[in-house]
């Protein structure tokens, strides 16, 4: 599950937040209409919904653990695309960000769902982005390496992870929110289909 805030709002929950399924299409339309209703329009719509899976051979990952990496990362990114994109062409004005990974890029052993997931993300931005390049709406992609978030709490980066890391530690939730920031802003309006890189310089490319 993932929230959507809402800053000020009350409605439709008291706390100004609306719940919805990434993995479920129609909760993801739903939300999105509630929402671009409420708000009367989407200018900027930024996706961090992901699942990490667990860290195994690939021999062992099942179908279904592979499968759900898919859904929730990819497929629900498809779905929030499709729900959102429209509303902003109706707009004549966008930027839709998804959250993508440095997994994405290199691949990360022992994680090959989470790395196939955060891979099309790549190849799915870049032909939206094109598809809607003359709309005035850009659709990039922002592929993190290790964030200090809740997402990674359960497997705390070790000394041998910070020294694949050139800058040598975590990056932080304000950079992300720095980049999304710039991302969104009217200054970036000639970059679309691109996959910003915040990994303090482990991938750059």
């Amino acid at each position: 599950m993932i929230q959507a805030d809402l800053p000020g709002a009350h409605w439709p929950r008291a706390d100004g937040q609306v719940s919805v399924d990434i993995a479920d299409s129609e909760s993801v339309h739903r939300a999105v209409d509630q929402t671009a209703s409420f708000l009367g329009g989407l200018d900027v719509v930024v996706n961090t919904a992901g699942i990490l899976g667990k860290v195994q051979p690939s021999s062992a990952e099942t179908v279904e653990e592979f499968d759900r990496l898919l859904r929730v990362n990819l497929t629900g990114a498809f779905a929030l695309s499709k729900a959102v994109l429209p509303l902003m062409v109706d707009n004549g004005f966008g930027r839709l960000i998804h959250f993508s990974s440095t997994a994405g890029k290199e691949g990360v052993p022992l994680m090959a769902g989470y790395s196939a997931s955060k891979a099309g993300i790549t190849g799915l931005i870049k032909a939206l982005a094109k598809e809607y390049a003359t709309t005035g709406v850009t659709v990039n992609a922002i592929a993190p390496g290790k964030i200090d978030t809740p997402l990674i709490s359960g497997r705390p980066p070790t000394p041998a992870d910070l020294q694949r890391i050139p800058m040598g530690r975590l990056g932080t939730p304000a950079e992300a929110a720095a980049l999304v920031e710039y991302i969104a802003s009217p200054e970036a309006s000639y970059t679309t289909g691109f996959v910003f890189d915040l990994s303090g310089g482990r991938a750059v490319y």
